[in-house]
């Protein structure tokens, strides 16, 4: 992970641990650029976080349908060829679609909260390669 990645994932975590949605929704709009300006700012520094040997070979496009305050934000991620990129808009044909609220999305983003535990109590919804989505955390440090 870069300086630049740690920096950012960093802040992240400190703003939003122990808060709660509301919490959370409201650092997000209270930055320069608002919710879309945070996410902006996760997905530019996703490729910097990304381990190419623990996803070897894998080609894999993940869509990722974020919530917050009746809003709806949508990027994506694509691993492949031992490289990723990820940025706002939709990937064509996804392997894996994720939909969550934004409080979700960066607790699981930081560490402050299990992708399998988030999963089992319906607060991220998974379609498509369940397997892929069970993996995609692994091949990314975390803060």
């Amino acid at each position: 992970m870069t300086d630049q990645n740690t920096v950012a994932f960093h802040e992240i975590k400190q703003a939003i641990t122990g808060l709660g949605t509301d919490g959370v929704d409201a650092y997000a709009t209270g930055r320069d650029g608002g919710v879309e300006g945070l996410l902006d700012l996760v997905f530019a520094n996703l490729p910097g976080a990304f381990i190419p040997e623990r996803a070897g070979d894998q080609n894999i496009s993940f869509q990722y349908v974020i919530t917050s305050a009746g809003e709806t934000y949508r990027y994506h991620a694509v691993v492949a060829d031992r490289s990723c990129i990820a940025g706002r808009g939709d990937t064509e044909a996804p392997n894996v679609t994720m939909t969550m609220d934004l409080a979700v999305f960066l607790q699981v983003l930081v560490g402050t909260m299990a992708p399998v535990r988030a999963f089992l109590t319906r607060k991220i919804k998974v379609s498509g390669e369940m397997m892929a989505a069970t993996k995609f955390e692994s091949w990314f440090a975390r803060p």
